[in-house]
Formats: structure tokens, sequence, C-alpha cells
């Protein structure tokens, strides 16, 4: 196993995104989907530009969310107020 310090920039962003994604989908699937999709989208306008790759990657997480139920008290037609 390599140390930290040998990892490139591109290591260690995709092993950060991986971390993330995993931890968007088990947010979502713990009954917080609205949250983690939240979470997500600042993710995927991070990466957007710098790293469409990894951008793509939290894109993929959103449309898993997408196809959660929404959490509970949650209004169908009513856009979620973004909490910080």
């Amino acid at each position: 196993m390599r140390s930290p310090a040998d990892l490139s920039v591109e290591e260690a962003l995709a092993g950060t995104t991986d971390v993330l994604v995993k931890t968007l989908r088990a947010l979502g699937q713990a009954g917080r989907p609205d949250a983690a999709s939240r979470l997500a989208a600042k993710a995927w306008w991070a990466l957007r530009e710098a790293s469409p790759r990894e951008a793509e990657r939290i894109n993929g997480a959103m449309h898993f969310l997408a196809r959660l139920p929404a959490e509970p008290g949650a209004h169908p037609t009513e856009a979620p107020t973004p909490k910080e």
C-alpha cells in the first residue's frame, strides 16, 4: 500500500469522490435523500469544470438519489429549502 504522499492529485480526488458517493448514497438510503441531493449538487457544481469525470460520478449519485422515496414530511410539489 502506498503512503498518502505517493498519491497524485488525480488519485486523491478520485478516492475522495468515491467516499463521497458512497456517503451520499448511504445518507439517501437512511431516509435523507433530499439532504443528500443538495450536498451532491454542491459537489457537482464544485467539480463540473475542473474535474468533469468526478462531476459525472456525482451526477450518477444524484440520479440514484432521485429514485429514492421522499423524506418523511416532504411535500412532493414543494422545493426543499436550502440548509447550510
